[in-house]
């Protein structure tokens, strides 16, 4: 695999530390519930302290392509449909705000990415933090658990495997019997984002 962490501070004390990511389902984790499994499988489960999400696919770009995007944090309004506000507020840290649908309140939350590199994929770990210079938008349902993950498997030079893993906590007044609909939703639609994104930009 290509180094692309050359330059780069790789934060594993924080990984280590954090307890919202150690609640993520470990690795070998395989009793995921599937919610589509059309190009883009979408899968949940609700077997821990927070109901995990996932979204697997399989991009025509090199892992470098898509690495290199999800690194452009402030660029996330751009990239991802919902996202209406992405502020850099730090090294690695970024506030988001997130523009939901119908009569639903907009989401916040401010996060830190940490990156790893292990057993041939990158993990790009993301982390809700508090941060002075974070706004603060009171018609918006905060979301302090905000966490999860990315993770880039390059199958050939030109072919990667991605993998989405979020926290499906949306809090505020959303209908719990709605959620397995939204998360069907938020893996396509994120997935969907940033393919579209990279291949309007190699055009």
């Amino acid at each position: 695999m290509v180094k692309i962490f050359k330059g780069l501070i790789i934060f594993l004390s924080l990984i280590i530390a954090n307890p919202l990511l150690d609640m993520l389902p470990p690795d070998n984790y395989d009793s995921w519930k599937v919610l589509d499994k059309n190009e883009i499988k979408i899968e949940y489960t609700d077997d821990f302290d927070i109901p995990w999400c996932r979204a697997t696919t399989v991009f025509p770009f090199s892992l470098e392509e898509i690495y290199f995007t999800l690194k452009d944090l402030p660029n996330y309004k751009n990239i991802f449909g919902r996202v209406t506000q992405s502020d850099l507020l730090d090294l690695n840290i970024v506030y988001i705000r997130l523009d939901m649908p119908y009569f639903l309140y907009d989401r916040d939350y401010t996060v830190k990415y940490i990156e790893e590199e292990r057993d041939g994929s990158v993990f790009f770990k993301f982390h809700s933090v508090v941060h002075p210079s974070a706004s603060k938008y009171y018609g918006a349902v905060n979301l302090p658990r905000a966490s999860g993950q990315w993770i880039l498997t390059s199958l050939s030079e030109n072919t990667c495997k991605v993998t989405y893993i979020w926290n499906g906590e949306l809090l505020g007044s959303f209908p719990s019997m709605s959620l397995h609909t939204a998360w069907q939703e938020q893996g396509s639609e994120v997935l969907g984002w940033l393919s579209n994104y990279i291949n309007e930009k190699g055009d």
